[in-house]
C-alpha cells in the first residue's frame, strides 16, 4: 500500500472506513484528540490558543481540538470563518453544536463567528491552529478566509496547520493565491502528495498522526473508491466522456461482445465501437442500435480486421480484445499485432488470454484471468493463501510491467507498484457472461481512470451489483438482471 496519498485517495479512504462500519465522526474525534494531545505534549506552557475553522471536515477537526484543549486547561478562542448554517459536513455540524453549548458554560472558551474581513483582528495567542481548509482549495481565496490567513501569518504565535496549510493545493503543493505559513503541519493518517512537493517554508515540520483508519480501508476496494470516477463535464460534447473499441465475437459466442458492450455503456461513456466478423456483426447490430459495428470478412477474426482496427483505434480512448473471439490461429495473429502496435489502454480478456504470450504485455495492458486462464498465460499455479497470491501477482506485474486482475472469491488486482483486493460478489456469478461484463466495465473506466484503477473499480462495481441482485432475486438471477442493475 502507498505511503503517500493524493487528496482523492484520502477522501476515498475516509469513505471506505465508513463503508467498513466505522463512522466518520469517530475519525474526526480521533483526529481532534490526537492533535490536542500533540499540543499538550509539545507546548505545555503555551496555554493561549486560537483556532481558525472553516465549514468542512477540517473545520470540524478544529471544533474537536477546541473541546479537548479546554479539558486540559487551555484558554481557547475559536473563530468560525462563516455563518454556522454554511456548515454542510454533518460531523462538523454536530461538533459545532457541542461547541455552542460549551461556549455558554466554559469561561475558557470564546467563540466568534466571522463573516466579514473587517471582523478579523490581529492575533497575539501563543499558538494558532489552522483548521480552515482541507482539500477544497481552488483558485483565489474568498473573504474572510483571505484576511484570516494574513492575520495568522503576521502573528507571533506558533502556527500549526491541520492536514495541510490552508491555501495550499494538497495534491501538488502549489500556492495559487496565498497560504498559511506553518511552523508545523500535523497531517492525518498518511503523508499527502502536496506536502511532499511543497516548499519547506510553507509546511514547516511535518508529523503524521494515526487516527485509527484500519488497513482494510486502503487494501480492499470500497464505496469510497467510486469517488475516483469523474462525472461528465457540463460543457462536454459527443465523445468527450469516453469511447471504446471492442474486438471480438465468432458465430458461437456472439453474446460475449454484446454483454461487454452493454456493460461499457452502463458506465456513462459516449460511444462503443465493435469490430466483429461478418458472421456475427449483423446480429450484434440488431441487438442495440447504439453499438457502432464494423463488419470484417470471414467467420472468425483474422488479419483481415487489422485495417479496420487501425482506423477505429484513432477514434477511441481504450480497447478490449478477446470477448467471444474463439481460439483460431488467425485470431491469435490479429491480437498479437494489436498488442504490439497500440499505445491505448488495452484490456485483454477471455480467449485472447490464451492466444498471447506474456512477453507481449506492456504498461498499457490489463489482463483479467481466472485461475485456469492465469495458469495458461503465466505458466504459474495460483497459490491457495491470499498473501501468496498478492506476492506472486505483484512479482508478475513488475516483471511484465502490466496490470493483472485475478478473478476469484477475493479478487486480487496488481500493478507494478500497488495492489488492491475486492471481496464483493457471490457464487451466483458463475453464470456465463459475468467475465464479459467485468471486461466491459473495465474498458469503459479505462477511458477516465488509470488501468489499475479501472481494474479494481470494475471488480468492485460488478461484485456489488451482483450482491444487490442476489438480495432481490436469490441465486436464480441471470446476466440480464445484473445488466439492468448496473
Amino acid at each position: 500500500m502507498k505511503d503517500v496519498l493524493t487528496p482523492i485517495e484520502m477522501r476515498a479512504t475516509d469513505k471506505n472506513t465508513e463503508y467498513n462500519h466505522i463512522p466518520t465522526i469517530v475519525l474526526m474525534e480521533n483526529a481532534g484528540s490526537k492533535i490536542s494531545d500533540y499540543i499538550v505534549s509539545n507546548y505545555p506552557e503555551k496555554k493561549k490558543v486560537s483556532i481558525y475553522s472553516g465549514t468542512g471536515g477540517n473545520g470540524g477537526d478544529g471544533f474537536v481540538i477546541a473541546r479537548h484543549l479546554l479539558n486540559h486547561g487551555y484558554k481557547v478562542r475559536l473563530f468560525l470563518l462563516s455563518k454556522p448554517e454554511n456548515i454542510k459536513n454533518g460531523d462538523s455540524r454536530l461538533n459545532f453544536e457541542s461547541i455552542r453549548i460549551i461556549d455558554q458554560t466554559d469561561k475558557n472558551l470564546r467563540l466568534s463567528v466571522i463573516t466579514d474581513s473587517s471582523q478579523v483582528a490581529p492575533d497575539n495567542s501563543d499558538i494558532i491552529v489552522d483548521a480552515i481548509l482541507g482539500t477544497g482549495v481552488n483558485g483565489k481565496l474568498r473573504e474572510p478566509i483571505s484576511s484570516a490567513i494574513d492575520t495568522i501569518n503576521y502573528s507571533p504565535a506558533i502556527v500549526i496547520s491541520v492536514d495541510v496549510p490552508s491555501g495550499m493545493n494538497p495534491e501538488n503543493g502549489a500556492v495559487m493565491d496565498k497560504s498559511v505559513v506553518a511552523h508545523e503541519t500535523l497531517t492525518l493518517h498518511k503523508m499527502k502528495t502536496g506536502l511532499e512537493k511543497a516548499q519547506q517554508s510553507y509546511v514547516g515540520k511535518i508529523t503524521v498522526l494515526d487516527i485509527g483508519i484500519p488497513r482494510v480501508s486502503e487494501e480492499y476496494v470500497g464505496q469510497g473508491d467510486l469517488l475516483k470516477i469523474g462525472l461528465p463535464d457540463k460543457c462536454s460534447h459527443k465523445g468527450d466522456n469516453g469511447s471504446v473499441l471492442i474486438v471480438g465475437s465468432n458465430p458461437d459466442y456472439i453474446g460475449a461482445v454484446i454483454f461487454a458492450a452493454e456493460a461499457a455503456l452502463s458506465q456513462g461513456i459516449d460511444l462503443v465501437f465493435i469490430i466483429a466478423p461478418e458472421s456475427s456483426a449483423d446480429i450484434i447490430k440488431e441487438y442495440n442500435p447504439e453499438f457502432i459495428v464494423r463488419s470484417v470478412p470471414g467467420k472468425v477474426l483474422s488479419m483481415d480486421a487489422y485495417d479496420a482496427f487501425l482506423d477505429l483505434e484513432k477514434r477511441v480512448d481504450a480497447i478490449l480484445i478477446g470477448s467471444g473471439s474463439g481460439l483460431m490461429e488467425e485470431t491469435s495473429d490479429l491480437f498479437n499485432e494489436i498488442i504490439s502496435t497500440t499505445k491505448k489502454p488495452l484490456v485483454i480478456d477471455a480467449d485472447a488470454l490464451k492466444l498471447i504470450s506474456p512477453d507481449m504485455l506492456t504498461e498499457n495492458v490489463l489482463v483479467t484471468p481466472h485461475a485456469y486462464e492465469f495458469k495458461q498465460l503465466f505458466d504459474e499455479e495460483v497459490p491457495d493463501k491470499l498473501e501468496d497470491k498478492i506476492e506472486l501477482l505483484r512479482k508478475l506485474s513488475e516483471e511484465y510491467n502490466c496490470q493483472i486482475l485475478l478473478k476469484g472469491v477475493i479478487d486480487v488486482i496488481t500493478s507494478r507498484d500497488d495492489y488492491k483486493l475486492n471481496r464483493t460478489g457471490n457464487q451466483g456469478m458463475t453464470i456465463g457472461g459475468t467475465g464479459d461484463l467485468l471486461a466491459g466495465i473495465a474498458v469503459a473506466l479505462a477511458t477516465k481512470n488509470t488501468l489499475f484503477e479501472a481494474a479494481y473499480l470494475s471488480s468492485f462495481i460488478l461484485g456489488q451489483t451482483a450482491d444487490k441482485v442476489l438480495e432481490e432475486k436469490g441465486f436464480n438471477y441471470r446476466i440480464k438482471d445484473i445488466l439492468k442493475k448496473l
